[in-house]
Order: structure tokens, then sequence, then C-alpha cells
């Protein structure tokens, strides 16, 4: 007894493997349409990154996150490393950077 194979499987698994790669294709489509355009940063931990002052001037970000937090929790006292960053100006730097309206 032979058995004859049908195309009608094979088809319809063709049918919803395209059916998959075409939702995804549009769903990612309308995702990047929903893009705001907003970049945030962490500054802080090189020198070379250039001061707070230059990251907010520079128009590049939205946001700019200070860090590194290196010391936190279980009651102590918390530390900013800003290596190699002088401490000198930095309230101005924080000033600057919220009247340029990042967060």
């Amino acid at each position: 007894m032979a058995f004859t194979r049908s195309s009608k499987p094979s088809s319809l698994l063709l049918f919803a493997l395209l059916s998959v790669v075409i939702s995804s294709f549009l769903a990612g489509h309308a995702s990047a349409q929903g893009k705001t355009g907003q970049v945030t940063v962490f500054w802080g931990r090189h020198k070379d990154e250039g001061s707070l002052r230059e990251a907010c001037d520079s128009g590049k970000y939205s946001m700019v996150i200070m860090s590194f937090l290196d010391v936190y929790g279980a009651g102590n006292k918390y530390n900013l490393d800003i290596s190699g960053h002088p401490t000198a100006g930095m309230n101005a730097a924080i000033k600057r950077c919220q009247f340029l309206g990042k967060k």
C-alpha cells in the first residue's frame, strides 16, 4: 500500500512562516515610527569624555546621568565617583544642564 503525500500541509506551513515574517517586519517598522529621538548618556566615569557642561552643550543628549555611585546602601553614605573630572564648577555645570532642559 502506497501513501501519497499531500502538498497541503507544507503549503500551510509556508503560509504561516511567511505570515510571521511579514508581521514581524511590519511590527518593527511601526515601532520605529514611534522613536522619540531622545538619547541618554552616563557621564562621569572617564575624564576623556569631556566635562559635564560639554556633554549638555553638545545637544546630543536629552538626559545626562551622572555616574557612578561606587558606595551605596546598608546605611553607608553615598559616594559619587567622577574619576578625573574636577569638582570645581560642578554646581554651575548642573545648573547649565537643567537650564538646557536636560534631565
